[in-house]
């Protein structure tokens, strides 16, 4: 029979025939110099997986971050599916001395998952998840979204912590560390890994764990941020059981929200609550009110979990909205769609986040004013989330891992939201005003996975004392800076 070419190598060829054939005004709008013209066809004749260029339909759509408010114009966006493309991808970048991002799931709260003027490289397509109930360990790519690892896991009765927002992709939410609705029992995601398989900047591929030449490596990815020190290519967890968990979520009114609020202070973080009870915590509004809801799990059967939350039910507003046992995938996806008392903001809104870490008891008044200065959020999607830490999360020494953050009492970030860019000025005013109310409570220190553009010291913020190693790790495995982006880890 006779042999006729793929397909997909008959798109890639036609594709970089066109470049090829550009004028000096269709290199411009991509871009792109003349000079750069014959290694960029190369490069698309080269790779397996699939690349979008400015003006290629779907480039608007490819390009685009999670969160509207970014926008950056990429001269190239590569959809990995084999090594090679990605050692293809850091040698052109090289090359055509441009910058490079590394994206998973495209949700950077700073907008660092895509670039301007630059390649993305992305690992969307590296996208499985390889469960091996014996050894209680699974193999991820870091396109895998947690739905994809939570479903797999679901019937084998095994479990890793891992983010509640089912879209999110592994590889940039482990290495900035990764807090779930189990990391009070197990941890923060990172301490969970057992390897990296990761790509170096020079085309090398090494596997770090905790015993091996590369322990350093490993030490640095669990918390040290993606885009840092190479190319994450898979992912090892070590698995422990989790049959079956008790999915809860209570709603109060605003009236007991600064008592609840300190209650949960004082009792569900590093104090009190086993930690087999971990939550999140949203004060927003519902239907035109402002209410405080905390929403859950316990590991462990729905009778312990009900005596575990009493003191939070024993409040006079207190509902129960949701109660309802099963799988950690089944119950997570459930948190996720069941009717939400604080909805989700509409679709295209842009939005904005500042994070920072409390370690130390709040008051009542102090609580008080919390409330109240949310009530005045000029949108009322608009809202404080704050993520109870302690329990397994304190008990790993503080710089055992590059994720430092342990000795707090919560993380507390605050979200707020734009349709039009006319009120984009007065969302961000109030979000800065409520910084300023936090800040005399705010340990200095602020989770990675929800970074800023505006930080000021951010490697301090995000690494403490653990950046002197990870600039040690950083000058070892990257010397050239290769891996480079506004709030990568300094070489200096």
């Amino acid at each position: 029979m006779a042999r006729r070419s793929s397909p997909a190598r008959r798109t890639h060829r036609a594709l970089a025939e066109r470049l090829l054939q550009m004028s000096d005004a269709d290199l411009a709008r991509l871009r792109l110099q003349r000079e750069h013209q014959p290694a960029m066809a190369a490069f698309i004749d080269a790779v397996v997986g699939r690349v979008v260029l400015p003006g290629d339909a779907g480039y608007d759509q490819d390009r685009q971050e999670s969160n509207p408010a970014f926008q950056a114009y990429p001269i190239a966006i590569v959809y990995c599916e084999v090594d090679e493309d990605v050692l293809l991808c850091l040698k052109l970048a090289q090359h055509l001395k441009v910058p490079f991002v590394v994206r998973s799931g495209g949700h950077s709260t700073a907008g660092y998952s895509v670039v301007t003027d630059g390649i993305v490289i992305d690992m969307s397509t590296f996208d499985y998840v390889l469960v091996d109930s014996d050894s209680r360990t699974v193999r991820v790519g870091p396109g895998a979204k947690f739905d994809k690892l939570n479903g797999a896991l679901n019937p084998t009765g095994l479990h890793v912590p891992s983010g509640e927002c089912g879209d999110v992709c592994v590889g940039g939410f482990v290495q900035g560390g990764g807090y779930g609705y189990t990391s009070r029992m197990y941890g923060i995601q990172c301490d969970s890994v057992a390897a990296f398989r990761v790509m170096l900047a020079d085309g090398r591929v090494v596997v770090a764990d905790a015993q091996n030449e590369h322990q350093s490596l490993h030490w640095a990815l669990q918390g040290g941020t993606g885009g840092n020190f190479g190319v994450l290519l898979e992912v090892t967890y070590r698995l422990v059981p989790l049959p079956s968990v008790w999915a809860w979520s209570i709603q109060w009114d605003a009236a007991d929200a600064a008592a609840v609020l300190l209650e949960l202070q004082a009792r569900y973080m590093r104090q009190g609550a086993a930690p087999n009870l971990g939550m999140t915590v949203n004060l927003g509004f519902h239907e035109g009110r402002q209410v405080l809801l905390a929403q859950g799990m316990w590991a462990g059967s729905r009778s312990d979990g009900l005596a575990a939350v009493e003191s939070l039910m024993s409040f006079p507003s207190a509902q129960l909205l949701v109660d309802a046992s099963g799988p950690y995938g089944t119950m997570d996806k459930l948190l996720d769609t069941q009717p939400y008392a604080i909805p989700d903001p509409p679709p295209g809104s842009k939005e904005d986040k500042r994070a920072g870490y409390i370690a130390t008891p709040l008051g009542l008044a102090d609580w008080q004013a919390v409330v109240a200065y949310a009530a005045t959020a000029p949108n009322p999607n608009n809202t404080l989330i704050i993520e109870p830490y302690g329990g397994a999360i304190n008990q790993v020494p503080r710089l055992a891992t590059a994720f430092i953050h342990r000795d707090v009492d919560m993380d507390i970030f605050v979200d707020v939201f734009w349709v039009q860019d006319a009120d984009r000025n007065a969302a961000r005013a109030w979000l800065d005003g409520f910084m300023k109310l936090l800040q005399p409570h705010l340990n200095g220190h602020v989770y990675q996975n929800y970074p800023h553009a505006g930080l000021a010291d951010f490697a301090q913020a995000y690494w403490g004392e653990a950046l002197p190693r990870l600039q040690k790790v950083k000058r070892h495995y990257d010397p050239g800076n290769v891996f480079s982006f506004p709030q990568s880890v300094p070489l200096a």
